[in-house]
């Protein structure tokens, strides 16, 4: 196939605006066309039990997964191949791209020549799919209104997809596309046209032979002609124009997102996008304006905006000469802003019900869109300067789990590393400010912008910090509150994080959450959001939970420095993906449903029903509840209104409402992990309780829960609540609450701080599993942008003459690594489980366990171009400690979050390919990991299935400044087991020291 002579056009729009009907018709009626539609395609080749292509994508399909993007272009090159194709002129190509990831792999692959967007409302949208059917021989789709079957036979054998019986799902796949459109849109600039898919048929199949006519010339960008061009003038290849339905004077050339509505010129629109405005067709909200071209001449500068990471130098002379690059997240202007994200809301139950069942839970979700833009935060960081943040930073030894390892820090040089990671992750469109506290506070450094100066002040001011007397935590937290509420006013989220270690010698009456609530009461207008961070074991974390839930924020235990890193990045990026501080849930019952004279504290009863404080909204979460219900016979059996939900929510200073009513009581995997999830909070809630007070009952109720949730598990199939059951609740919770000793040394804090992010579904760490289902792709972008900051940061320690531990295990000479602080980061690759292709001396290639792999085996890899090849290990690598490894759905590849992978010649980290999958990820705790040195550079290892970068691969698109280039091996060579071809990395002895960062 020739691109030079044949045109691809893409065909785009929401689903149920009818891309399919068009692409058939031109297909019929229009000379030399070619509809390709990739999910008919998958369908007819899971018919066949011979197709190798049905046969790869049929587990995804079982599962309800997303077919991988490497399987779709394999699918999409074959089909490209047939005949039909060979033999057209154009290809109209529909339900292909859907993300960005797939989008730049289709233009690397081929040259598109136009993109195609069809313009529909919502509610249209909505309305086509639920009378949509499908004719399962044809493949044609028909409307039981408008389109009907053309004979009784047909009409006999149509049919629903199952993905258009659920109009909360169908809503989600609207979201979904809405979130994925401008990303998708920014890969094909100057070839977007715009077609109204609200016409007829006939109408929408002139346009778009119309649209398949106009040669598309590129021009360089003119000045504006002072005489316009009359709307019907025809010269230059144009067409006539629609004028902005605002101004009335320019060309309608600005397409409204997520609507696709081409209304008005794009100055105009651009306004009424920073006005909050909404769209002047339909009065949908406005996420992004993106410049289009019906048809004619296309100007080449014209395309969607779309700044590139801005990459800042950050130098901090007090720690000697290092150089970090530091991402600066920019709204791209095809991104939903803050205050445009509409949360999707749907309704469900979480059982089926049956006659004599007392009440039926209901499941309230809400899903928030992702964005690319990070918001704008102040942070006040409350910091513990009393005598016991002198003492040695521990951390369990490694080889010996009954003793301690300090490395000559104090937790005062941990906290001020973390808060130094802090400054340097925020831009200088943050604010910080430094507060100090033993038995009164002070403030050290006033809320000030993070530009380079003002970085450069604040860590001065924090490294001058010494641990003086007792604790007053109140002091401190008022002066932090104080700090942030009298600075210049500013639509940027607060937050305020205390770091302490010990218990409050003052309190006030009433205790430190009282007198929190009674100054937010006190100044009704000032919103902020209070998080606490327990170091060590001798903590009140009763009450810093209690000040963490009257501040809306979370708690963090940190027993030992271990963790440091990975509680203080994931804290700041959950504050950049903040959304509003604080959101409630209106529950009104409908139509004599009632809600249950008992309920959970956590529900406030009013004259219409129930409100929920759900507390913060993050980008690319989710949010859910449960209620129990009462719901007459008759309207579940006619489907009527039992549940009106609506969500309120405050954002940069505006006042947002979503409502949902829920009428469908069809049992949903979400409904089901809401269950698990709001389940295992209450039932924590009263083991806590229990524990507190000896009672032998707390550990019962756990018991009886992990029984509930291993049945719930067993029908559901679900990640998120396999995750939380085997990776939480049968594990370090239930090691909790194993003996009274161990509760009372560290299960009653960690039991208090995982109840707390459960209860806010965020991630607040790399340790826990089940909390791994949380966040979405900003998130996930900061945590890694974070976590390298914080590791690339120099350590300093205190001088031996300052030390006031006499730690036989203290080890006063080494230079402390940064990476040892930040657990689920400490290196490594593969679990050694994974497998790999190993090609034997009788010739034929077998399969091998990666952890059996020695020196001389000679492994399946790909080169930079794709050729497959064998390639010999020199070493196998195994670094031992804790690892918090992915499970890749689609592979089984156990790997580390960040470790590269390619795919369609682009390199991905884990953690972002399960994202872009819509795949939940499993997660595995190891306690070793492999990964191995060939003796060919510029390979890729292939194991599970796909190609992975090995140590030392030389591949700059996966550049690591250590990792991947000769400094690894250089350093492999002075370890024991080198010359033996295998070589054990123990987490005390990392092979990348502080003179590598």
């Amino acid at each position: 196939m020739s691109n030079s002579v044949q045109k691809i056009v893409l065909l785009i729009g929401p689903p149920g605006s009818g891309k399919g009907t068009l692409g058939h018709a031109a297909a019929t009626k229009l000379p030399n066309v070619v509809h390709i539609s990739l999910g008919d395609f998958v369908r007819d080749e899971m018919q066949d039990p011979n197709s190798r292509f049905g046969k790869s994508v049929s587990p995804f399909v079982r599962r309800g997964e997303l077919i991988p993007d490497n399987i779709m272009l394999n699918i999409l090159s074959h089909r490209l191949q047939q005949p039909d194709a060979l033999a057209s002129s154009t290809i109209l190509l529909d339900g292909f791209p859907r993300t960005l990831h797939q989008a730049k792999a289709l233009n690397k692959m081929l040259t598109v020549d136009r993109v195609v967007l069809l313009q529909a409302q919502e509610e249209l949208c909505v309305d086509r799919i639920n009378h949509r059917r499908i004719d399962p021989v044809s493949h044609l789709t028909y409307h039981t209104l408008l389109i009907p079957a053309p004979t009784d036979q047909v009409s006999a054998r149509l049919v629903r997809r199952e993905t258009d019986l659920d109009e909360n799902k169908i809503r989600g796949r609207l979201q979904f596309f809405q979130q994925h459109l401008g990303s998708i849109l920014a890969v094909f600039p100057g070839k977007l046209f715009a077609l109204n898919s609200a016409v007829s048929i006939e109408e929408e199949l002139s346009a778009l032979q119309q649209i398949l006519s106009e040669p598309i010339v590129v021009e360089a960008r003119k000045d504006p002609d002072p005489s316009p061009m009359p709307a019907n003038s025809n010269s230059n290849n144009k067409v006539a124009k629609s004028l902005c339905v605002i101004c009335m004077d320019e060309e309608a050339d600005g397409v409204i997102l997520p609507c696709g509505h081409l209304c008005g010129c794009e100055p105009c629109l651009n306004t009424l996008l920073s006005s909050g405005a909404k769209c002047p067709i339909c009065r949908a909200h406005m996420n992004s304006v993106v410049k289009v071209f019906q048809s004619g001449v296309v100007d080449e500068d014209m395309q969607v905006e779309q700044k590139q990471p801005e990459v800042v130098p950050a130098q901090d002379e007090d720690d000697g000469n290092w150089s970090l690059a530091q991402q600066s997240l920019s709204v791209a202007s095809a991104s939903a802003s803050s205050s445009s994200a509409r949360p999707v809301l749907s309704i469900a139950p979480a059982d089926k019900w049956v006659n004599d069942q007392v009440s039926l839970p209901i499941a309230v979700s809400i899903a928030i869109p992702d964005t690319a833009r990070r918001s704008q935060v102040d942070i006040c960081c409350v910091i513990d300067v009393s005598g016991s943040m002198g003492e040695d930073a521990k951390f369990q030894d490694p080889n010996d789990a009954s003793k301690f390892v300090s490395e000559g820090m104090n937790q005062l040089d941990i906290v001020k590393h973390s808060v130094k990671a802090i400054i340097h992750t925020l831009t200088d469109q943050d604010r910080l400010s430094l507060v100090a506290f033993h038995d009164e506070a002070r403030s050290v450094f006033t809320l000030s912008e993070m530009n380079e100066g003002g970085k450069r002040q604040a860590i001065d001011a924090l490294e001058a910090l010494e641990p003086q007397n007792s604790t007053n935590i109140w002091a401190g937290l008022e002066a932090g509150l104080e700090s942030l509420r009298t600075a210049r006013a500013s639509p940027r989220h607060r937050f305020i994080v205390i770091l302490t270690d010990g218990q409050p010698t003052v309190s006030p009456p009433g205790g430190e959450n009282m007198a929190l609530r009674s100054y937010f009461e006190a100044h009704a207008g000032f919103a902020c959001s209070v998080s606490t961070f327990g170091f060590g074991y001798e903590l009140k974390s009763k009450m810093l939970l209690d000040v963490a839930r009257e501040g809306k924020g979370t708690f963090a235990f940190i027993p030992d420095a271990k963790i440091v890193g990975t509680c203080f990045v994931n804290f700041v990026a959950n504050a950049c993906t903040n959304l509003a501080l604080d959101a409630k849930v209106h529950l009104e019952p409908q139509n004599g449903a009632v809600f249950p004279s008992v309920l959970h504290s956590s529900f406030q009863r009013v004259p219409w029903g129930l409100v929920f404080d759900l507390g913060p909204l993050h980008f690319g979460s989710h949010r859910d509840l449960i209620v129990p219900m009462k719901i007459p016979v008759d309207v579940q059996d006619h489907h009527q209104p039992f549940l009106k939900v609506t969500l309120e929510w405050n954002s940069e200073n505006n006042n947002h409402k979503e409502s949902l009513i829920g009428s469908d009581f069809s049992v949903t995997t979400d409904a089901l992990a809401a269950f698990a999830r709001m389940s295992s909070v209450h039932s924590l809630e009263q083991v806590i309780d229990k524990c507190d007070a000896t009672d032998p009952a707390g550990p019962k109720i756990l018991k009886t829960l992990i029984g509930q949730l291993i049945g719930l598990e067993a029908t559901a199939k679900d990640a998120r609540i396999t995750a939380l059951l085997k990776g939480d609740l049968q594990e370090r919770i239930s090691k909790a609450v194993s003996t009274v000793e161990r509760y009372k040394r560290w299960g009653a804090h960690y039991l208090r701080a995982i109840l707390r992010s459960h209860e806010y579904q965020l991630r607040t760490n790399f340790m826990d599993p089940g909390l791994q289902v949380y966040g979405g792709v900003l998130f996930s972008e900061l945590v890694h942008s974070g976590g390298e900051i914080f590791k690339g940061l120099p350590l300093k320690k205190y001088s031996d003459s300052d030390a006031n531990s006499n730690n036989n295990n203290r080890n006063n000479n080494a230079i402390p690594a940064a990476n040892n602080y930040y657990a689920g980061n400490n290196g490594g690759c593969f679990s050694g489980e994974c497998v790999v292709q190993c090609k034997e001396q009788d010739g034929m290639v077998r399969e091998k366990q990666l952890s059996q792999v020695r020196s001389g085996d000679r492994l399946q890899v790909v080169d930079a171009a794709g050729h497959v090849d064998f390639s010999s290990v020199l070493c196998l690598v195994e670094f031992q400690g804790r690892f918090d490894l992915i499970v890749l759905p689609f592979s089984r590849l156990a790997v580390t979050s960040t470790h590269p992978l390619r795919i369609q010649d682009s390199f991905v980290r884990p953690c972002d390919l399960a994202v872009h999958h819509l795949e939940m990820p499993s997660s595995l705790i190891v306690d070793r990991v492999f990964n191995v040195v060939l003796q060919n550079s510029h390979v890729l290892l292939c194991i599970n299935g796909m190609e992975a970068v090995t140590l030392g691969h030389g591949f700059m698109q996966a550049f690591h400044p250590f990792y991947s280039t000769k400094q690894v091996l250089t350093a492999l060579k002075q370890r024991p087991g080198w010359k033996e071809g295998h070589v054990i990395v123990a987490p005390h002895h990392p092979l990348r020291n502080q003179q590598e960062h």
